[in-house]
């Protein structure tokens, strides 16, 4: 209720509203403020763990990249000042003054409005639980300077994350990064505040929460009801019982147990049952009704990319490719808000932390095979508004795993080394129909009998629509 009536006064001062019910239809494209296009620099290559030179200017010059891909929405780098070096934006200095390495005040509302003239909508990064100090001189942050809008000095450790320790989670430094005391009127109220002042000054639509199971739960739902617009969670955490507490506190979570899951059964040819059990357990975890929220991605700044050689030991072969495509498929299509990382259009291979954080504005390749796939998935997508659908499984086993989403049918494989052919009599398509796979033209199968028979080749991934859908494919 409070934030359906922020929404109606956000609609008539602004002229819009972004629901998380809205956020539902939208495919979220991830990237990197400092990496993904610059007005300032056209350098080959760069220090990764420093500022390279992308700015929002950039960003603005370059939508037509990330329409044309099939994507809706962007989610940016934390914009406010940072201290020096901190290209990623999670060292925040001064949260009411723009990072003046990406551009100002008027790029970033240029930015937005740009996107928003294409029908894209901006989710930005925001950091609520740290400043950007690594000691205890305060008095360069602003607003909050003052030893007591801290918490006293401790550090995390890898212990308090493996057993869940929240007393320490929530009060220690990460990386030893200033740890706020939300617990103090005055840091609380401030925070509130300054979202409030972010969301309206720049006309923002969403908002990804980095760190969030380090700040209570009792203030982020004030936090994120004072927003009106949708919010996204990061808990880096793979136990769904573990996460499920900070769901309601935010709309939906970064859905770290999916993507460990998928990506050990596609990286590993592993046993789709997984899959099948893997929703389950979601679905008595966190209810039908907020599963739609969370959040699912293929990668992301925070993990060596699948195509990485750090994943599995393997390097980008063309299995391993295959393996990738299949992945991103199922994150593009599957229930919830997709996201998909910059660069994996390009196969971007990058390792860990700074390496998988790669320049991009000399691989903006429009006719590049999977920038081409990627776009046929999320023209199918919308052509059917699954988006809005529920997921429905039609087959599961071993090998092979559908789901539909309205009249969308997705069908996929682990084993990448033979055929796998399987008879669907599960469906909700009437006798006479034929569907046609999204991703190769002449690719249709007709429904007879009440049934229709799917063929995966070699680890193929087929995405079927009602013949007519969709005008043409390659």
């Amino acid at each position: 209720m409070i934030n359906q009536v922020l929404c109606i006064l956000m609609m008539i001062s602004l002229n819009y509203c972004r629901t998380k019910e809205e956020w539902k239809n939208r495919t979220i494209y991830q990237l990197l403020t400092d990496r993904f296009a610059s007005t300032k620099t056209n350098r080959t290559s760069c220090d990764l763990g420093q500022y390279c030179g992308g700015n929002f200017k950039g960003i603005e010059n370059n939508l037509d990249y990330i329409k044309n891909l099939g994507f809706d929405a962007i989610w940016i780098s934390p914009i406010v000042q940072n201290y020096d070096g901190a290209y990623h934006g999670y060292a925040a200095k001064n949260i009411y003054q723009i990072n003046e390495n990406f551009g100002t005040a008027q790029d970033l509302k240029d930015l937005v409005n740009a996107c928003h003239q294409k029908d894209i909508w901006v989710m930005i990064d925001i950091v609520a639980n740290h400043m950007g100090n690594q000691d205890l001189d305060f008095s360069r942050n602003y607003p909050f300077n003052q030893s007591s809008h801290f918490h006293d000095l401790c550090e995390i450790s890898d212990q308090d994350f493996a057993t869940h320790n929240l007393v320490n989670i929530e009060r220690c430094r990460l990386f030893m990064l200033a740890d706020l005391n939300q617990d103090n009127s005055y840091v609380a109220n401030e925070l509130i505040n300054w979202i409030k002042w972010i969301v309206n000054e720049f006309n923002i639509d969403g908002i990804r929460i980095d760190t969030a199971m380090m700040v209570k739960g009792e203030f982020w739902k004030k936090f994120t009801e004072a927003t009106g617009i949708y919010s996204i969670g990061e808990v880096f955490d793979g136990d769904m019982g573990f996460l499920k507490q900070f769901i309601g506190p935010m709309d939906g979570l970064l859905n770290y147990p999916l993507f460990f899951t998928l990506r050990d059964v596609f990286l590993h040819w592993g046993d789709m049952y997984r899959i099948e059990s893997f929703y389950y357990y979601q679905l008595q975890t966190y209810g039908k009704n907020n599963i739609p929220f969370m959040a699912q991605f293929n990668d992301n700044h925070d993990n060596a990319r699948f195509l990485s050689d750090e994943v599995n030991g393997i390097e980008a072969s063309q299995l391993k490719i295959i393996q990738f495509k299949a992945f991103t498929a199922f994150t593009l299509t599957s229930i919830g808000v997709p996201i998909m990382y910059y660069g994996s259009e390009q196969l971007f291979t990058g390792g860990g932390d700074p390496k998988n954080r790669e320049i991009m504005w000399n691989s903006l390749n429009q006719n590049s095979d999977t920038y081409k796939f990627i776009k046929k998935i999320n023209e199918a997508r919308r052509a059917v508004n699954a988006g809005a659908q529920e997921q429905v499984q039609r087959y599961a086993d071993n090998d092979f795993y559908a789901f539909t989403r309205g009249q969308l049918f997705a069908a996929f494989t682990s084993k990448y080394d033979r055929d796998v052919i399987r008879k669907i009599t599960y469906h909700q398509y009437a006798d006479g129909t034929k569907l046609c796979n999204v991703l190769y033209t002449g690719d249709c199968v007709l429904v007879q009998n009440g049934s229709f028979q799917v063929y995966l080749r070699n680890g193929e991934v087929k995405i079927y629509l009602p013949e007519g859908i969709l005008i043409e494919t390659e």
